[in-house]
């Protein structure tokens, strides 16, 4: 049995798939979403689970839960991946199989990340965001860029954007669609799948950053999803000032920035299909298991900002896709708690492959298909713990159920509760909802292992003093030196 696992970076639920294939999300209230066939295809035959909700965020510490089938005491920090730790490829490898990550995620090799040493072979696609294959002091606009004037009244210059001279070094050559990283990315993935097709013994991890910021389409993309008379697809890279950032931005702005990703969700699903074109060809969908999932969504201007950055972490950023395919394993929809962590347990039982001792992973194929309760009452998600004495104010975690989001804070009092699907605070309400998550959240961030001082402080309500110095996540401190590398990109 093969396995494909596709993890697609800042993707939201609700832009997934068409409403037919998902619950209720945030973006329906403002007739949002994007057409994704591809993933429709692969949704419609595979049991679709509706509660799946990050843990350790964002992109780093989302694939260490994934690799590792852990939470992290109780999250993973932005560290690299250690070599003293179980993975979910090394298990696969150990199970006779031939390990291969194809990925244009900058993060998972640059700057020391490790995450290509658990593999037998891994490839890299340049051109992300983040990616710094080259310095110049050329900075021009990329063919499909120009000015709008609607974007007159957004404040900054592009290239002052931190990441964004480097997207532009990586790009200066691109000319067609085919150049982008998403489609080279997808296109070496079916040459993997091509070159393999007499295998049943592939476990193949696809790691595709799009549509990550910049959200930035192909031209014919941007069309499908802006009615102007005369547009012609282009983009101005003025709407990149918009990310992470608070403004009273207007009407049209937001529209257009909120079309920008969706072309960009359509545009990966395009490519996408280059991948499911090759498992046609190859005719593996008999003898391969197929994983999509993201590591977070984003926000579209529902409270005034745009982009994942800021705590709380609301439910448009947390909740997240996860569909797995497996012949003979039927198809349905699941409403169980689940989290990134549980991806290694779930492939692993698909396969038969033995799981390591100590992992924090369910299958959660096993309560979709008896119709039992989640082995989770809940899901946590959050940043790194050592950061937490200076968000208690704003959002130390957000706590999900089937029903309800709860952004944590110090006290039930203090706490907000919203209904999945909405933004709208109805804590005062539902005050037992709020302190029955409120507790369920303590005993699961201590359960996850956190050290005894920050569980003392939680249980304190914040009368104790945050701890300074006591371990706040596995391998504490971190190496000595380590930064994370895109922060110093044309700096130094």
């Amino acid at each position: 049995m093969n396995v494909i696992l596709i993890v697609i970076d800042t993707l939201r639920y609700d832009y997934a798939t068409s409403p037919r294939l998902r619950r209720t999300g945030i973006g329906d209230a403002f007739g949002l979403g994007a057409k994704t066939p591809h993933i429709d295809r692969l949704a419609e035959k595979s049991w679709r689970f509706d509660r799946h909700f990050a843990a350790s965020f964002p992109t780093i510490p989302h694939r260490t839960d994934v690799m590792t089938g852990r939470s992290g005491s109780p999250v993973h920090p932005w560290l690299p991946l250690r070599f003293d730790v179980p993975t979910l490829p090394r298990a696969f490898a150990e199970a006779g199989y031939a390990t291969q990550l194809i990925h244009d995620t900058p993060h998972l090799v640059n700057g020391g990340h490790n995450f290509d040493w658990p593999f037998h072979a891994w490839t890299q696609v340049r051109g992300a965001e983040v990616d710094r294959p080259w310095i110049t002091s050329k900075m021009k606009y990329l063919d499909n860029w120009k000015p709008d004037p609607i974007f007159d009244t957004v404040e900054g210059d592009p290239f002052e954007v931190n990441l964004i001279p480097a997207y532009v070094a990586a790009n200066r050559a691109r000319k067609s669609p085919d150049d982008w990283n998403a489609a080279r990315l997808f296109s070496t993935a079916a040459e993997c799948v091509r070159d393999n097709a007499v295998r049943d013994n592939l476990f193949l991890w696809v790691d595709c950053f799009d549509p990550h910021e910049p959200w930035d389409a192909p031209r014919e993309f941007m069309k499908r999803y802006v009615d102007a008379p005369g547009y012609d697809g282009t983009i101005d890279p003025r709407s990149f000032c918009v990310a992470g950032t608070r403004g009273d931005y207007t009407d049209a702005v937001v529209e257009r920035v909120r079309a920008a990703y969706a072309a960009k969700v359509s545009w990966v699903d395009h490519c996408l299909g280059k991948l499911f074109d090759a498992v046609d060809d190859a005719d593996w969908w008999e003898k391969t298991v197929i994983l999509l999932t993201s590591d977070h969504g984003t926000r579209m201007y529902e409270r005034g900002r745009f982009a994942k950055s800021g705590s709380p972490i609301h439910e448009e950023v947390a909740h997240t896709p996860l569909f797995v395919y497996a012949p003979g394993i039927g198809t349905g929809r699941c409403d169980a708690v689940c989290q990134p962590q549980d991806i290694f347990a779930t492939l692993a039982g698909i396969a038969g492959v033995q799981t390591p001792e100590g992992i924090d992973s369910h299958d959660v194929l096993a309560p979709a298909r008896q119709g039992k309760p989640s082995p989770r009452k809940i899901a946590l998600t959050s940043i790194r713990a050592d950061s937490w004495g200076k968000i208690a104010d704003r959002g130390i975690a957000s706590v999900f159920d089937a029903d309800w989001c709860l952004e944590l804070r110090l006290t039930p009092e203090t706490s907000t509760l919203t209904r999945l699907g909405s933004t709208e605070d109805v804590a005062a309400d539902n005050p037992d909802v709020v302190k029955r998550l409120h507790a369920e959240a303590l005993d699961e961030i201590e359960r996850r292992g956190a050290d005894q001082a920050i569980v003392t402080w939680l249980r304190s309500a914040g009368e104790k003093p945050f701890p300074k110095s006591c371990p706040f996540f596995d391998g504490w401190p971190p190496p000595k030196g380590y930064a994370a590398y895109f922060t110093r990109l044309y700096k130094d």
